[in-house]
């Protein structure tokens, strides 16, 4: 393997062009803590590409980071990227390549390990003209592929608007209806962060939608703690007609406004005739444009979200009238 000089942690040399293929399963911790700031720091453009996915056929790209793990089916674009002149840097952040390092893991995940990294280290070599690692450690054990240090540095962040849905396995059909509208919202909207409860199920359902978190269910003691330090911007509460949800009552507003969220509720009852459309909450029909349209005004006007949550919120202090 051709590589970079050993220990000093720098940007790509000169030669890598302008834009960097880089194969990595998905947005991970390796790609926000290690590759995006390095090659951002050379002012080097990402075309990031999912390895378990098939290669691309025609990607345009002037350089090549694996991250981690190498699948077969991309010998071939590497290379191709090798016979044309092109850096492919292979970079690990844990010890992938020596089995004797994987004892003791799960096995499920040592299996992958073995089979995407360890049993390919000669493939490895061979097509990566340089070898990136994550610590001093991996550096000195594998000094003798001359290793690159890359330092971690922190990923660019923007505030997000949280948003939320908080409801029990009973509310079964208003999660799958909110499926497509937080598919919708994190599609046009990349300042929100969703969270939801769920099981297992759920989570199959959300985890691939980007900036959502999969909240297990949990004791109402628990729920009770966890949201009076839980940050809420906005929280939703749609209702479908049913037979069991015509029994429901408006506790959502309580701990809505107990989260300091502005809320969003179906226009129906138990809602309608407790929410004060405009003042302390907003009703909307269950039309999944009108919900997106609501959240997306209030992701944008802060000070609306605050003047709902701070109404909602001075509505259920002690000695005050419902």
């Amino acid at each position: 393997m051709q590589t970079a000089n050993s220990g000093a942690a720098r940007a790509p040399a000169d030669g890598w062009g302008q834009r960097v293929l880089v194969l990595s399963e998905g947005e991970n911790p390796s790609l926000a803590f290690f590759i995006a700031p390095l090659l951002r720091a050379r002012g080097l453009a990402v075309v990031l590409a999912d390895c378990r996915a098939a290669p691309p056929r025609d990607a345009a790209f002037d350089a090549v980071v694996v991250i981690r793990y190498l699948p077969a089916a991309w010998d071939g674009l590497l290379a191709r990227a090798r016979r044309d002149g092109k850096p492919v840097a292979y970079f690990m952040d844990d010890d992938l390549l020596d089995r004797a390092a994987h004892a003791g893991l799960p096995l499920r995940y040592r299996f992958k390990i073995e089979r995407l990294a360890c049993l390919r280290r000669r493939a490895i070599e061979h097509l990566c003209s340089e070898f990136w690692v994550s610590t001093p450690y991996l550096a000195g054990k594998y000094a003798a592929l001359q290793p690159m240090l890359v330092e971690a540095a922190a990923p660019p962040s923007s505030p997000l608007v949280s948003v939320s849905y908080h409801g029990t396995a009973s509310h079964a059909g208003e999660q799958a209806w909110l499926h497509a509208l937080v598919t919708q919202l994190q599609s046009r909207c990349d300042r929100t962060h969703f969270s939801i409860v769920g099981d297992g199920r759920i989570n199959r359902q959300f985890r691939a939608l980007p900036r959502v978190t999969v909240l297990h269910p949990m004791s109402w003691p628990a729920y009770l703690a966890y949201t009076a330090t839980y940050r809420c911007d906005i929280a939703l509460a749609p209702l479908l007609p049913g037979n069991f949800n015509a029994a429901r009552g408006a506790t959502k507003f309580l701990d809505f406004a107990r989260m300091g969220a502005a809320g969003i509720y179906a226009d129906v009852a138990p809602y309608r005739g407790h929410v004060r459309h405009g003042i302390d909450g907003l009703l909307l029909p269950m039309q999944p444009d009108a919900w997106l349209a609501a959240i997306i005004d209030l992701v944008q006007d802060e000070a609306r979200r605050r003047q709902l949550a701070a109404a909602a919120r001075a509505r259920i202090a002690p000695g005050t009238q419902p």
